[in-house]
């Protein structure tokens, strides 16, 4: 995998604006989407998403809320954190564009969720 440095860039080639800031974090920053554990045990469509920093934030799959500061803060109602847009993209809710190249993508996406990314869709 390439570092998120360079992802981001192979993520977002030129030209092409299918895919947001924060699409393009979710997809290429070490972060992990976990379902069943923790205080999301057993309830639906909810998800703890560990930073690469450590920090743990609560994400409703449904609504895409999320209790990170962004989320908070800077977003507008129709907008999604890096959090939520993770999620999405781990369990195949959202596909992957087909011209994003599977090894510019975390390697660890969709790994600990019920659910698998879809690589190849259109955005």
């Amino acid at each position: 995998m390439a570092s998120a440095e360079n992802a981001a860039t192979a993520v977002e080639p030129a030209g092409n604006t299918d895919l947001n800031d924060r699409e393009v974090r979710a997809l290429t920053e070490v972060m992990t989407a976990l379902d069943e554990i923790g205080d999301v045990r057993g309830a639906d469509d909810m998800y703890l998403v560990v930073s690469h920093s450590g920090k743990e934030y609560t994400v409703d799959g449904r609504s895409g809320a999320c209790t990170c500061p962004d989320a908070e803060y800077n977003l507008g109602p129709d907008e999604l954190c890096k959090h939520a847009e993770r999620v999405a993209f781990a369990t195949g809710e959202k596909p992957i564009p087909a011209w994003v190249d599977p090894a510019d993508v975390d390697e660890q996406l969709g790994d600990h969720v019920d659910g698998h990314p879809r690589f190849g869709g259109a955005q």
